[in-house]
């Protein structure tokens, strides 16, 4: 953020710097809350005809303003199927000034020919192996801001949005220039009227993080617009300036808590998270590991290893003490909990991701299929 901006944004907002931070895709994993082979160059924009979204002091002055450029980032990895229908939801989008970049990560099968077939004007980026949610996301974010997108929509595969989702974020994004990063409802796909996630925060309890709004009824507790702590990596909308201030997401963390961390990056840099409830989105949930149902596996473990890491970066003594105890006293009865419904294993896996961070060992990717 240029100086000129945050001095607009603290004078014409009145918004300050304070405790709000941003955030599969899935959102990083809570309790009860992916070498690139060739590139096709056909970046153009899919969105239809829509409402103008400009700035509120324009729109006062009776002024034209062209819409900020926006590429949505859409990871692929052996999910096809979810990311044509996201594709297809995005071409619906209201949104005029639309380009989408799809990163695939290493994917058994290239799904260049059938998007291209299917839809046409999508740039695909081919990864050679599985680089991780991280650094799959900022393949396509560079390609992106090299493009000269005023904003990047990083959105997972295996969601669907509404036609009127991105008008949303970039106006909430237009009204509040200190944020670096624009996140909207969640909604569950096989359960629409209930909200997937709204926003996160930070609890250094065992899992780390709360998933707000989890679960609850879309009856519209989450309709209103406020700065939040982090958002979740399904759906953010970031603005091209902050990710050159702050960095991408850091690819130490390979996937899970990456949007955690970058919110935290974000705030020291200056910039804050928006949450609006007008923008919505569909979601599967963690489809690549398993479905949202699904307890064990990679996502435990990465998650309790990036848990780590995050603590490490970003955490106080207090914290991280905190953490550690809440991880002592529950872990026993989270065992047997797991234990009588035969998902004791997610609860090893989590165990053995803060064991290899603490000891700042390799992720085993082979081992966890993730390679």
């Amino acid at each position: 953020m240029t100086t000129s901006s945050k001095d607009h944004a603290a004078a014409g907002q009145g918004v300050g710097v304070a405790g709000a931070a941003l955030g599969d895709r899935g959102a990083s994993d809570a309790e009860p809350t992916t070498g690139e082979r060739g590139v096709s160059v056909a970046s153009v924009a899919t969105g239809g005809q829509g409402a103008s979204v400009a700035s509120a002091t324009a729109g006062e002055r009776g002024e034209c303003v062209a819409e900020p450029a926006v590429t949505a980032v859409v990871l692929n990895w052996n999910g096809l199927s979810d990311t044509l229908a996201c594709l297809a939801s995005l071409s619906a989008c209201s949104y005029p000034s639309l380009s989408v970049i799809v990163v695939d990560n290493g994917s058994r099968q290239s799904p260049a020919a059938e998007i291209a077939q299917r839809r046409p004007g999508v740039e695909v980026i081919e990864n050679s192996n599985n680089m991780g949610y991280a650094a799959g996301n900022n393949v396509g974010i560079r390609r992106a801001l090299a493009a000269g997108a005023d904003f990047v929509w990083v959105l997972n595969n295996d969601t669907e949005v509404d036609p009127g989702a991105l008008a949303a974020l970039v106006r909430e994004a237009n009204v509040h220039e200190e944020a670096g990063a624009v996140g909207g409802k969640v909604l569950c796909s096989d359960d629409p009227g209930r909200i997937w996630v709204a926003w996160g925060r930070v609890t250094w309890r065992q899992s780390l993080i709360e998933l707000v709004g989890a679960g609850c009824l879309d009856d519209g507790k989450f309709d209103d617009d406020r700065e939040v702590e982090w958002l979740p990596g399904c759906s953010i909308l970031f603005r091209a300036e902050a990710l050159r201030e702050a960095g991408l997401f850091d690819e130490d963390f390979f996937a899970y808590h990456e949007d955690v961390e970058w919110a935290a990056r974000a705030r020291v840099a200056g910039w804050t998270s928006r949450y609006t409830g007008a923008s919505r989105i569909y979601h599967r949930g963690n489809a690549a590991s398993g479905g949202s149902g699904h307890y064990g596996g990679f996502r435990k473990y990465l998650s309790a290893r990036n848990s780590v890491l995050y603590a490490r970066k970003h955490g106080k003594l207090r914290h991280k003490l905190f953490m550690a105890a809440a991880i002592v006293l529950t872990l026993p009865f989270q065992f047997l909990r797991r234990l009588a419904t035969g998902e004791a294993g997610g609860v090893v896996m989590k165990v053995r991701g803060w064991r290899d961070a603490l000891l700042r060992r390799p992720i085993p990717f082979t081992e966890l299929g993730l390679r």
